[in-house]
């Protein structure tokens, strides 16, 4: 019922924008958080260039942000709500 109830949410929040959601910023940016540890197995070059895919692909997010505070708070509350979620699924199993 909680995850009915959280993709609901996520739906409603990025319904109606052009460019991507705060939510889709959201869940690009928690990809990010997550691949962070994959990348201390890389050499240092690999590491760089990994870190540039990223910037490239956060680009139009923090464009956005730069633009729109409120747009930079929903993507946090975002982010709390995808990280929350998480934890609540491994802590159910």
């Amino acid at each position: 019922m909680k995850k009915i109830l959280f993709i609901t949410t996520l739906f409603m929040l990025s319904c109606g924008e052009s460019g991507p959601s705060a939510c889709d910023c959201a869940k690009l940016e928690k990809k990010h958080m997550d691949s962070k540890l994959e990348t201390l197995t890389k050499t240092t070059e690999e590491q760089r260039e990994i870190e540039a895919d990223w910037s490239n692909k956060l680009e139009p997010c923090n464009q956005i942000i730069n633009e729109d505070e409120e747009f930079g708070e929903k993507k946090q509350d975002c982010l709390m709500m995808l990280i929350k979620a998480e934890n609540e699924t491994e802590e159910s199993q």
